[in-house]
């Protein structure tokens, strides 16, 4: 696909609901953010941090098997369709931030290595009913992002 054409469906993507895949089944209460802080501060450091972005590269290998990805590097417009070894690479090392695009399920997912989550931009319907699948086989939860309405 074309570069710009991929830069636009992730702009218009980036507009449309938001879903979080995350090590947590839900948002944690304001009033407990003092605890959570401390225990995100802590598994930052810790190698709970290098497991969830080894669970976030085989939960982004298995949703390659059932579409096409595009992945861009450090918000780059470029975009390249990685190598197994190298999209699970760039996850699990942690060392940028990654933009991957299913342009034939209309899904955008951002990786940011610092974060214990990731953010997937998709509508309703098949493809975001796998990535909970995969995500719960990882054991993850996929559920709707902050300020989101729920169905």
């Amino acid at each position: 696909m074309e570069e710009n054409a991929l830069n636009a469906r992730r702009e218009r993507l980036l507009d449309g609901p938001c879903w979080v895949v995350d090590f947590l089944p839900r948002q944690v209460p304001a009033e407990a953010g003092e605890h959570y802080f401390a225990v995100e501060a802590y598994l930052a450091k810790s190698e709970f941090h290098g497991d969830l972005r080894r669970r976030f590269a085989r939960l982004l290998l298995k949703m390659n098997c059932y579409a096409a990805l595009f992945m861009s590097r450090s918000y780059a417009d470029t975009w390249d369709e990685p190598a197994p070894a190298v999209l699970a690479e760039a996850v699990g090392s942690g060392a940028e931030c990654l933009q991957l695009l299913f342009p034939e399920e209309d899904a955008f997912l951002a990786f940011d290595p610092d974060d214990l989550y990731l953010t997937l931009y998709c509508r309703e319907g098949a493809f975001l009913e796998l990535a909970g699948q995969i995500a719960s086989a990882e054991g993850l939860f996929l559920r709707r992002g902050v300020g989101e309405e729920t169905p």
